[in-house]
């Protein structure tokens, strides 16, 4: 078994969900051979001596804890890092578990020791974790397939976040006469939607097509929910006017993997309104017709992108996947022995919510 780095960690994975991007990763051949996975939860194995023994939130931890990474590591020497903070991951030279190097515009990873393509993510029964990874334990009573939810959780929480202005301000959306239309209901939708919800905003629209996910979406909190295989999108469009008076929506967030879907947000905000766009991560080289004077200008839109996550947005999504009142398990459709991670990538693209693989 591979030992831990110098201020580093052994692993052994519990649960590490799959994400949407493992679908477009699958497809691709890599500059060099890697584990995937990067919604990593997992209990420690080894220490290295000279581990720092404790998590980011100074939680103590030891060998027989679980723990959930933050999945990017910062090299704290670039211009993004020393401009923004190695927090901020506007790093040019970071390593990122799971994901391959250059779908994400990072360097390919070095030669040798941990660098190696060994143990780099969580499909797989054992993961070395570097020195300076960001990491929370895990509390006792949480299933590890419910804490592999944190890396979605982070994206909705960032995106939610992303939004806020100065408590007054005439562009503030997160307030409790809003109304908030999230398009998309996978797993960062779903999620989006139950912040947004427990943001206090007052009037929350789902969008999608998958049954299950549909009825997950009225139990995270949405008070609305638009099936698309029903509504086309004028008919969407017309409902969300119908529901504002004509104004249009406070707040769109993207949460498709559909690049079509960003127009249909900036059609159904309103003016002095806000669009985020997050489900469009990996580019598949569509690309849609914007008129900057009519869809952005004029109607003084806010056009937000988010792809990865702070920190800070992991520390939040901890403290929310701690509070056992959310319905966060209702999430989990199903969970696969690594074994299987074959088919389960397979049974993504079916009518599922959330899929976990196990280290079992």
């Amino acid at each position: 078994m591979e030992e831990p780095p110098p201020g580093g960690l052994l692993l052994e994975v519990t649960a590490n969900g799959i994400c949407g991007t493992d679908l477009h990763f699958v497809g691709m051949t890599p500059a060099r051979p890697l584990v995937l996975g990067h919604e990593i939860v997992g209990r420690i194995a080894a220490t290295s001596p000279y581990f720092c023994g404790h998590d980011a939130a100074g939680t103590g931890v030891g060998v027989g804890d679980t723990i959930a990474l933050f999945p990017w590591v910062p090299c704290g020497r670039c211009w993004g890092c020393r401009r923004f903070g190695p927090g901020a991951t506007t790093c040019s030279n970071a390593f990122v578990y799971g994901i391959p190097p250059e779908a994400i515009g990072a360097p390919p990873p070095q030669t040798g020791g941990t660098d190696g393509i060994q143990l780099t993510g969580g499909f797989g029964r054992h993961l070395v974790v570097r020195e300076g990874t960001w990491f929370w334990r895990v509390p006792g009573d949480l299933p590890p397939a419910v804490a592999s939810l944190l890396d979605p959780l982070a994206v909705a929480v960032r995106s939610v976040n992303v939004t806020r202005t100065p408590s007054g301000s005439w562009d503030e959306v997160l307030t409790p006469d809003s109304i908030a239309v999230v398009l998309g209901m996978g797993a960062v939708g779903l999620l989006t939607a139950l912040v947004l919800r427990h943001c206090g905003v007052g009037t929350v629209v789902a969008s999608g097509r998958r049954p299950r996910r549909l009825t997950a979406a009225a139990r995270v909190g949405a008070d609305e929910v638009l099936d698309t295989n029903r509504l086309d999108r004028d008919d969407r469009r017309r409902r969300i006017f119908d529901l504002t008076a004509g104004r249009g929506a406070d707040l769109v967030i993207d949460a498709t993997n559909t690049p079509s879907a960003l127009a249909e947000a900036m059609n159904m905000v309103r003016r002095l309104g806000t669009v985020v766009e997050v489900g469009n991560v990996i580019s598949d080289g569509t690309t849609i017709a914007v008129d900057p004077a009519h869809d952005v200008c004029q109607r003084n839109i806010r056009l937000l992108g988010v792809t990865f996550n702070p920190p800070r947005s992991y520390a939040e999504g901890i403290a929310l996947l701690s509070d056992r009142t959310l319905p966060f398990e209702d999430l989990i459709t199903d969970t696969y022995s690594v074994r299987d991670a074959g088919k389960a990538v397979s049974a993504l693209s079916g009518d599922v919510v959330k899929l976990v693989l196990t280290g079992e």
